[in-house]
């Protein structure tokens, strides 16, 4: 197996490659909130000078008998990551028909350059999209791609357009994300340079399997191996992954460590990821978070779209909220002992600051509650 890191914008450049979705896989099936969630990191990527890894391309090249077909040019068969690649065709689809309303040049290049460059490839002396989804999507996106007839195709206005209609109901989404692109590009201050900048810092890594009987086992390590990561690891992982060794160390003793353990035990941190769930809740109003996916994103919209500032602070304020949290699970004794501290330091004060606090039903476990309480803080 060949695998390289590259530059996705470079994949789809390739001049003699065209990528092929197998008829075996899943129908394209991206909807709203992983495209939103893509479009913020490509943005986050241009505005913070940073590349953003968005996952493994997993492919075979055609040999043999489909080489004759292939009118010259390599065919690649992607056994994983057609979702990504999908998406990323579909927002370049939408720009270039932005820039072509418009009028305008995007890093130097028209729409029609951006077609020309990155969505399509010369077949048999026609023009054809480089990306062939499975079979169901076909007919939809080539005529998203061609249907403006940029290249003369009577194809794109006839025939595909009345195919792409009666198709239209199985592979809505090609659609309805094109859609969803160009409204985010109609709004205030967009600007389609620094969409491209971002664009231009995807990485992927390329992972090219020279042996068909080879590309399942390693689609299975790939996306159903292991322990997958709860929110909790993401959290936790995004906080102190950048910080100097040293540094790691201590925020994770001064903060991360008394979070974790006002929830223990905690399998799988399911208790922790609540927390942190109702605590995005108070702090990134109006967030839809019904999945620990959008959990996490919610998390990234809140610390780098809104808050943009310093770790520490976010993990005491967070070690503040799950010592509040933490009495639903295990002090109910006490009633709200902790509960009318001021936790909140990233915005507005604790709700339940200033509340009369509750007399404990136990006096007894309340106390030996208090003492273990006082222990925390002053470990702190």
């Amino acid at each position: 197996m060949d695998v390289s890191q590259r530059r996705l914008l470079d994949v789809l450049a390739t001049p003699d490659a065209r990528f092929v979705i197998p008829l075996y896989q899943r129908t394209y099936s991206w909807g709203h909130d992983q495209c939103e969630e893509l479009w913020l990191d490509i943005l986050r990527a241009a505005r913070y000078g940073r590349n953003h890894f968005c996952g493994t391309i997993l492919y075979l090249e055609a040999t043999g008998k489909d080489a004759p077909a292939s009118g010259g040019v390599n065919l690649l068969e992607i056994i994983d990551g057609q979702q990504r690649i999908m998406t990323v065709s579909l927002l370049i689809v939408a720009l270039a028909r932005f820039l072509d309303e418009k009028g305008m040049m995007c890093n130097g290049r028209d729409g029609a350059a951006l077609r020309r460059e990155l969505l399509t490839i010369e077949v048999h002396g026609k023009r054809e999209t480089k990306l062939v989804p499975s079979q169901p999507d076909r007919t939809v996106y080539l005529n998203a791609v061609l249907g403006d007839s940029p290249f003369g195709d009577k194809r794109a206005s006839g025939e595909l357009a009345t195919e792409a209609a009666a198709a239209s109901g199985v592979a809505s989404r090609v659609l309805a994300n094109i859609s969803f692109f160009a409204t985010r590009m109609e709004e205030d201050g967009f600007d389609p340079d620094e969409l491209m900048q971002g664009l231009e810092r995807l990485l992927v890594i390329m992972a090219r399997v020279d042996d068909a009987r080879a590309a399942q086992p390693i689609f299975e390590s790939i996306n159903s191996k292991g322990m997958p990561l709860n929110v909790a690891d993401m959290v936790r992982n995004y906080l102190l992954l950048s910080e100097e060794r040293a540094e790691q160390a201590r925020m994770y003793r001064e903060y991360w460590q008394a979070i974790q353990g006002m929830f223990a035990p905690d399998p799988g941190s399911l208790r922790l990821d609540t927390a942190i769930k109702s605590w995005l809740a108070i702090r990134l109003k109006g967030a839809r978070i019904r999945s620990p996916e959008q959990v996490y994103s919610s998390f990234k919209r809140f610390v780098e779209d809104h808050y943009r500032g310093a770790k520490e602070p976010i993990l005491r304020e967070l070690r503040g909220f799950s010592l509040m949290w933490a009495e639903s699970y295990r002090y109910h004794g006490v009633k709200k002992y902790k509960s009318g501290s001021d936790w909140a330091e990233l915005g507005a004060p604790a709700l339940t600051s200033g509340y009369k606090l509750k007399k404990p039903d136990n006096e007894e476990y309340a106390a030996r509650v208090r003492e273990e309480l006082r222990a925390i803080d002053e470990k702190w």
